[in-house]
């Protein structure tokens, strides 16, 4: 294999298979993810079987297989990558088509449903920055809903939003006997990469509902807000997407609490959450770049973002620190993989900081992100305490 490290890109994509002008879609969905992350297209560079030798050996690599019945056969191509460990996401157009679309070497990999019109296509793109680490692994979402309006419908998108791979919050479902019901609201919203709001008549009048719509807005969290039909856009809801449910979205025009939801409205809520995801997580991740910059510049520091997304800081005595916002709460998990992630060699000799905004989070979370702080090589850092950890820094 030829010389790849001329390759410029920080991340590849191969798509193989099928392909069928499914690549120009995943392209253009593609760029419109970026552009809502604030990161340029061009560190995505798209590769096809017949140019993929000219791939660099040296950047992340992902695969996506079009499966069809005309090619469900094993190739060089494919075995060369799983030899060089690259994920391959195979993509099917029904779950029970995968033996007959899907070469063997890859049908023991979870496959992913692309439908007519390319219904599912929002997924795959997450998948492909969830792989590249744009876009966390963990998909964390929020329901706020009032029990007397919509439970029924609450309970129909847990179960579909479920079903697509997120860990979904939901006051009856979620919060253990005997704990804070409002402290696990709280701590729960903070973690989430989308609030999904079930607007029913007189939600906003109910007190923890209106708190959590309040708290969200507060917190930078972005939110899905669906109007229940007759309901009105609130311009106090800064953060919010809004989307008018109709009466013609369920069966015989009677909302009914939403149990008479037809099934083309929860799959249009479950791809907005999915489309919206992006543009959210972007939003919170800016919010802590903007602040930690501004309090490095009252230090007389001079911050440079990279285009991975992660700050960096040199003092003038020559102490370097590398700074990686993290949205929601920093688990151990997370933290090592922030870590591995940074890979420039320069990296190496710095101070690591993961910082990430702890209003919200419970005490007994912050106490243990304390503690790992002894045992890590990394530190976690609350957004709130981070002025007073850098004039110490400079000090």
């Amino acid at each position: 294999m030829s010389d790849k490290s001329s390759i410029s890109s920080p991340y590849q994509l191969i798509v193989l298979g099928a392909v069928d002008g499914h690549d120009v879609h995943l392209r253009h969905k593609l760029d419109m993810a970026l552009h809502g992350l604030g990161i340029p297209t061009s560190v995505i560079t798209l590769f096809r079987d017949l140019n993929a030798s000219t791939r660099s050996l040296k950047s992340p690599t992902m695969a996506v297989f079009f499966g069809s019945p005309k090619n469900a056969v094993d190739t060089e191509l494919v075995t060369e990558l799983i030899d060089d460990s690259i994920v391959i996401a195979p993509v099917v157009s029904n779950f029970s088509n995968v033996n007959a679309e899907i070469p063997p070497q890859l049908r023991h990999v979870n496959a992913t449903e692309l439908g007519p019109n390319d219904e599912g296509i929002t997924r795959l793109v997450t998948l492909v920055l969830e792989t590249f680490r744009l876009l966390r692994r963990e998909r964390r979402l929020f329901i706020s809903y009032k029990r007397t309006g919509s439970q029924p419908l609450a309970d129909r998108l847990y179960d579909a939003l479920d079903a697509r791979g997120f860990d979904v919050f939901i006051d009856v479902r979620s919060v253990p006997p005997a704990a804070d019901f409002q402290a696990q609201l709280w701590h729960r919203m903070s973690d989430s990469d989308v609030v999904v709001l079930i607007d029913t008549p007189g939600f906003r009048e109910g007190r923890w509902t209106s708190e959590e719509l309040a708290r969200a807005n507060a917190t930078n969290v972005q939110i899905l807000h669906l109007l229940w039909p007759g309901q009105k856009e609130d311009a106090t809801s800064s953060f919010s997407h809004f989307m008018k449910l109709r009466r013609r979205d369920f069966f015989g025009f009677i909302p009914m609490r939403g149990r008479w939801a037809t099934k083309s409205l929860v799959t249009r809520i479950c791809d907005e959450v999915e489309r919206l995801r992006a543009p959210a997580i972007a939003a919170r991740h800016r919010y802590l770049v903007d602040n930690f910059c501004d309090a490095a510049r009252d230090e007389g520091l001079d911050p440079s973002v990279q285009v991975e997304g992660w700050i960096s800081l040199k003092t003038d005595s020559n102490r370097t620190l590398a700074i990686v916002p993290a949205v929601g709460i920093p688990t151990s998990d997370r933290i090592n993989e922030v870590f591995e992630a940074i890979t420039d060699p320069a990296v190496e000799a710095r101070e690591i900081w993961v910082i990430y905004d702890n209003r919200g989070v419970l005490r007994t979370w912050l106490s243990h992100l304390d503690w790992l702080d002894s045992y890590l090589p990394i530190r976690a850092v609350q957004m709130s305490k981070a002025p007073q950890l850098l004039k110490e820094f400079t000090a």
